[in-house]
């Protein structure tokens, strides 16, 4: 897709398209014009070139450095997005990695409390402060992973 940029300098630097020559003819009276000379009466060939203008060459320059500049600003532009893109694409992939690792984890503290339980429930088990810390240093890690 053209940038209206692009479209405006290809417009000034396209010119003038040249035509042939001109004839004026002159038959009963009546003038027409016309890119052939007349078949019968007078014709005389004008002269349709447009006048030179001096500052064109100098004109056109600039509007070539202007293009050349327009060009590589755009294309600063898109590098910079895409870098962006890439960024962006790291840090949502680091995230769902993270948001995994706290499932897993999570998962894991809800069977530990209920080996805990059980363990518990069972004479001979570990002390209530034990099996309290322990749940504890889970929930903290769990905490820990997920907090990020």
């Amino acid at each position: 897709m053209l940038h209206p940029m692009h479209i405006l300098a290809l417009c000034a630097l396209s010119g003038a398209a040249h035509a042939g020559p001109i004839y004026k003819c002159t038959t009963g009276g009546k003038v027409s014009y016309g890119d052939q000379p007349c078949a019968n009466g007078s014709a005389t060939q004008l002269d349709a070139a447009p006048a030179a203008d001096p500052n064109a060459a100098k004109q056109l320059q600039r509007q070539k450095d202007l293009l050349a500049r327009l060009q590589k600003e755009r294309a600063t532009h898109d590098a910079r997005q895409a870098q962006a893109a890439r960024s962006d694409a790291r840090a949502y992939q680091a995230a769902a990695a993270r948001q995994a690792k706290c499932a897993g984890m999570q998962q894991q503290q809800s069977k530990e409390q209920q080996r805990l339980a059980a363990e518990a429930a069972k004479a001979g088990g570990m002390g209530k402060a034990q099996r309290d810390q322990r749940a504890l240093h889970m929930a903290r890690a769990v905490d820990a992973a997920c907090r990020r």
